[in-house]
């Protein structure tokens, strides 16, 4: 219990004082409730003067889950609350005229709709055909045309003050989440191979892995973070007011994404390894140690070298001579650590025959954890230097236009 709430009182202290920061996710949730706030109240005042009093209250409802996290979502989904609401009142106005709320109006109504609900262009919002068709009909107004249109108004007029108020109102656009998100990856992930840099170094010490393993679990989270922010970020700037004023940024989150998952893979495989490294050196405890203490060193500092380059690499425009150190460091390590291992199979000395496999494994996961970053980094130093380039080009062009045409206002002939 008291965990717990120490827990709530650590989370509840982090959206306080997340409140005060600039750009923050709890800031963003303010506005988004105050926006929310506001077209409910301007969806009661239209439907208060243009529709029956009964259906008033379907307007500010209907605004309230109308204000999504981007403008592209808020327009999507209320054209298909509205749809769905009409087929839905057409349904059960259809079935209600002529047979009245019985048994078999429900089964001649839930079937058809639930099959429209289906739909995959209704989204989320299918399931809104079969709901509404039932509620009009167990309410009894599947005969009253009046109410069913005054229903469908409703919904129209709630949907579009939810439009009108998050497109026009501080439009949500997401610039720094995406980055934020992908730093946040790389960061977990460096952290969990500095964890199991440090156990190894410490003589093997191989007790901390089932926190490695749940670390690694964790990175998988992280990863769909980031791909739902990366996501949100493109989507944010579709049908967006703001999008003209704000430039979009040229970093490629998607190519470290990609990475990132590539990378994520084999660090889950190096955590396995380890883990049936521990197994199997639990049942055969009185035998020699499966992953001796010379490679568990020099693996050791190969992680350290390979979470620095994770860590550098979100960080390349601020330091690229210190990630260009860490990868040649990194590749130097693993060199060495490969020719050790070959020199003990061509000479026949292996102090570790049982987890030869395992060490095996071990370094070709580090090694294409070091190729992707580094493959990764001359991506990225191909693009600085065409924008650079790009950029001098334009530079150049501007100042030689502007010499010609200070030639041709100085020339006897401009003046002619």
């Amino acid at each position: 219990m008291r965990t717990t709430i120490r827990r709530e009182v650590r989370y509840l202290r982090g959206q306080v004082a997340g409140l005060g920061q600039r750009g923050s996710e709890q800031r963003f949730e303010v506005r988004q409730i105050a926006k929310a706030t506001l077209a409910a109240a301007l969806a009661w005042f239209l439907a208060d003067r243009l529709l029956p009093h009964e259906t008033v209250w379907i307007a500010p409802a209907t605004a309230v889950i109308m204000v999504h996290a981007t403008v592209y979502q808020t327009l999507t989904n209320g054209v298909r609350r509205v749809c769905a609401v009409a087929a839905g009142v057409i349904l059960a106005g259809s079935v209600g005229h002529l047979i009245g709320l019985n048994a078999l109006s429900l089964v001649l109504v839930v079937p058809p709709a639930l099959i429209a609900a289906r739909w995959r262009r209704m989204g989320r919002h299918g399931t809104d055909v079969a709901t509404t068709a039932v509620l009009m009909l167990s309410f009894g107004a599947g005969s009253q045309e009046r109410y069913l249109l005054a229903y469908v108004v409703a919904t129209g007029i709630g949907a579009l003050s939810g439009a009108m108020i998050n497109a026009m109102v501080f439009p949500p656009l997401y610039q720094r989440r995406p980055d934020e998100a992908v730093r946040r990856l790389s960061k977990e992930a460096a952290a969990l191979l500095e964890a199991v840099a440090g156990g190894l170094r410490d003589g093997c010490d191989l007790s901390d892995l089932p926190g490695w393993q749940r670390h690694a679990a964790r990175l998988d989270a992280h990863l769909a973070r980031a791909s739902t922010a990366i996501a949100d970020g493109a989507e944010s700037r579709r049908y967006n007011l703001r999008r003209n004023r704000v430039p979009e940024t040229s970093d490629d989150h998607e190519g470290l994404l990609e990475a990132m998952s590539e990378i994520g893979v084999h660090i889950h495989a190096l955590v396995r390894a380890l883990a049936y490294a521990a197994q199997r050196q639990r049942r055969h405890a009185d035998g020699p140690p499966w992953i001796g203490d010379e490679f568990a060193r020099d693996y050791a500092a190969l992680l350290d070298l390979l979470a620095q380059a994770l860590q550098a690499q979100m960080r390349t425009a601020d330091e690229p001579a210190r990630l260009n150190a860490v990868i040649s460091a990194a590749l130097e390590r693993a060199g060495a650590i490969q020719e050790q291992m070959t020199e003990e199979v061509s000479t026949g000395r292996l102090d570790q025959p049982h987890g030869w496999a395992v060490t095996g494994s071990l370094l070709t996961d580090a090694e294409r954890i070091l190729t992707i970053l580094t493959t990764l980094h001359a991506i990225t130093e191909i693009a600085e230097a065409a924008d650079t380039s790009d950029t001098s080009d334009t530079v150049i062009a501007d100042r030689s236009g502007a010499g010609v045409a200070a030639g041709r206002e100085s020339s006897p002939a401009a003046d002619r």
